[in-house]
């Protein structure tokens, strides 16, 4: 019969079980550490000692942690996990919130990370986000069914115990977070990976599960600095064996099938769609929404798609491209966009391009290239840290810290590192100065082989709610332009008003000219996504057509010959955009868009064919 103890823990492993094991906690410490979470027992007091690592040095940063148990400690003893607590937990766009709202947190960063205190508080918050990289841990809550903004990692520093615990190669310890689920609350778990004696050291491995010698060397550059600039600073090539592993067309697909000229039925088109916006914004009198998709002739879908032979089988058309992932998703859009640099110059990626590394496969590539900037352009050395693919600026940063952009290499979703556009053209608003702004083009796809490319006339601008200036980097409202999905204030204003105001501000600028060459980009990054065939570009495919969201930024630059100009720079392809906005403030938007991808009808349609 089932004990009261043995149910109690059948319940807590029926919660937690899944976060022990991926953890690599040893079954042993389960029962007692399941005790210890609901007593809230802290008891690494009565094991442990914090002391100084040379005698008379009174710096706190200087403390480490030893076995005070006369009797040491046995890694076999079920009673030897212990929990410790985290001083101060955070989202990264919170953290500048949190020091400044709240005294207390602040003195005590201060002390813990032994900074002398600064005159005034501005100073003082700086100091510690600059510092706080040294002591920062994180974790995620998974949870699929949460917003994405609330499955963000956290950040958390543990407690003045647990920052005092030193790194070792060797390590007598390991800790790993553990959300405690009855609670709310996170802890980290301590347990001895050896048999100890009094007074010997606690450490633990900060680059633990990393093996590859040189991967462990960039991990631990936060608190082992060197040198890694006798590393070639290029990113590395890719090999086929991993583009056909990242790309979305990983099955052969047929190309001689006959697909059906839409435009020449004696019926509506059947569109299939779970976009309700979509389907209730169709008002073409030549298409018609089925709720069957088997039915349609074109499925509308919002998801990636990795087989297009069922397509193919219903002569059926889909509103993407085989493989492109190489063109929607931010490492391999660098990738594909170097084919297009001018080599006889030397360039590593064309000039709308910011210069990218792959935080997953060339972080020490980057390191490289960061530290010989640091010493040729140091005050030009800001980078933006994004998700492969991600959107609305999510688990995104501005960082000029190399051990920041290090350590959010250990969150679980892979990341690159853009260079930030510290000279980019500003919009003036009232009452606020000149901020930043960024430009969303809706361009449509109809045909890789030949290449067939039209761009929607009507753009979209977003802008910063801060005048801009290259500090605070963490500060969100200066340095990032998606406003429209948190709490900051949304500011729009009609592409027609935009270019009014530009040609005000820089009357030697012309916006035609501007327009041109952002078309001209279009033309090139597109080109560059179609010169090689898969997986190092898009599939051409009878039944593709493709609406992708182009997000760029204008920054100053020289042309050809040598005159001060606005250059059009890419930042990110995304694939099906959200057009809510372009529907709103232009009602026609998906006829136009439908017309144009699978009617081949473009006349009295606001969209522009480039190529």
């Amino acid at each position: 019969m089932e004990t009261k103890q043995d149910c109690e823990q059948d319940e807590f492993l029926k919660v937690h079980g899944a976060q022990l094991q991926s953890s690599g906690i040893p079954k042993t410490f389960w029962g007692k550490l399941q005790e210890k979470l609901e007593s809230e027992t802290f008891d690494a007091g009565k094991a442990f000692l914090m002391t100084y690592n040379d005698e008379g040095n009174q710096a706190d940063h200087s403390l480490k942690v030893v076995v005070a148990s006369e009797d040491g400690l046995k890694a076999a003893d079920p009673n030897n996990i212990f929990l410790v607590d985290h001083a101060w937990t955070y989202r990264l766009k919170q953290a500048r919130g949190h020091l400044t709202e709240m005294p207390q947190l602040l003195d005590r960063m201060e002390r813990l990370m032994g900074i002398d205190p600064a005159e005034d508080n501005h100073s003082r918050v700086d100091r510690v986000l600059e510092c706080m990289w040294r002591y920062n841990q994180t974790y995620n809550i998974a949870n699929k069914e949460a917003d994405p903004k609330d499955r963000q990692p956290l950040w958390y520093i543990l407690d003045e115990f647990g920052s005092c615990i030193k790194h070792s190669d060797d390590p007598s310890f390991r800790m790993v977070p553990f959300f405690y689920m009855p609670g709310q609350v996170g802890f980290s778990l301590l347990y001895p990976l050896k048999d100890l004696e009094y007074g010997d050291d606690v450490t633990r491995d900060y680059a633990n599960h990393i093996t590859d010698a040189l991967q462990r060397d960039i991990s631990l550059l936060p608190w082992q600095p060197r040198d890694m600039t006798f590393i070639h600073s290029d990113p590395p090539e890719r090999e086929d064996s991993y583009l056909n592993r990242v790309c979305n067309a990983p099955r052969p697909v047929g190309s001689g099938a006959d697909y059906p000229d839409l435009s020449s039925l004696d019926r509506k088109v059947k569109v299939f769609t779970t976009d309700t916006f979509v389907a209730k914004a169709l008002t073409h009198n030549k298409f018609q929404v089925v709720d069957n998709a088997e039915e349609a002739d074109v499925y509308w879908s919002f998801s990636q798609v990795d087989d297009y032979r069922i397509f193919e089988s219903r002569r059926q058309y889909i509103n993407q491209f085989p493989g492109e992932s190489v063109i929607v998703t931010k490492d391999m859009l660098a990738f594909i966009c170097a084919t297009y640099a001018d080599k006889e110059y030397d360039e590593v990626f064309p000039k709308w391009l910011p210069v990218t590394f792959d935080l997953h496969t060339a972080r020490p590539h980057f390191v490289s290239y960061f530290q010989k900037r640091a010493k040729e352009s140091p005050k030009d050395n800001i980078w933006m840290i994004k998700p492969y693919n991600l959107s609305r600026a999510l688990d995104s940063c501005v960082s000029d810290n190399l051990n920041q952009i290090i350590r959010l290499t250990e969150t679980a979703v892979p990341k690159v590192a853009c260079q930030y556009i510290t000279e980019p053209v500003l919009y003036h608003r009232d009452n606020i100065g000149d901020v930043k702004f960024d430009l969303r083009y809706i361009v449509l796809l109809t045909s890789v082989d030949p290449l067939e490319v039209y761009v929607y006339e009507t753009f979209y601008i977003r802008f910063a709610n801060v005048a801009f200036s290259n500090d605070h980097l963490d500060v969100y409202a200066k340095h990032y332009t998606v406003m429209n999905y948190g709490d900051e204030q949304l500011h729009q204003v009609s592409w027609q008003e935009f270019v009014t105001a530009m040609q005000s501000q820089y009357p030697n600028h012309k916006w035609d000219v501007v327009q041109r060459s952002i078309y001209d980009m279009i033309v090139e990054f597109f080109k560059a996504a179609t010169t090689k065939p898969p997986p190092r570009g898009l599939s051409d495919f009878k039944g593709s057509r493709a609406m992708y969201g182009l997000d760029l930024m204008l920054k100053w630059s020289f042309n050809d010959k040598g005159f001060k100009c606005m250059q059009p720079m890419l930042l990110e392809c995304n694939f099906c955009p959200d057009c809510h906005r372009a529907e709103k403030y232009g009602p026609g938007f998906f006829n136009d868009v439908f017309s144009t991808l699978f009617l081949n009808d473009t006349v009295d349609r606001r969209v522009i064919k480039l190529v």
